[in-house]
């Protein structure tokens, strides 16, 4: 007996959780770990031309927290 379902497509994210503080979080969702740092950078008016995102993610985070300016997460999950 066979069903005629249709497959169900699994999809992986990234999952940007930011907020500036006092603030309510901010979720955005991308397909590339790339667009989720630069959407980062950008929230705090901090993307350059010679930014590299990927590479500078954890400074930009280390750096929020220390000045107490905001936060960011950067996780990603399975979606169908």
């Amino acid at each position: 007996m066979t069903t005629n379902q249709p497959k169900l497509l699994i999809q992986k994210v990234y999952v940007l959780k930011i907020r500036t503080y006092g603030d309510e979080d901010d979720v955005y969702v991308f397909h590339e770990y790339r667009d989720a740092c630069e959407k980062a950078f950008e929230y705090f008016n901090m993307l350059q031309e010679d930014t590299d995102p990927v590479a500078q993610i954890k400074e930009l985070e280390d750096w929020l927290f220390e000045y107490e300016r905001g936060y960011l997460t950067i996780f990603s999950t399975n979606i169908q």
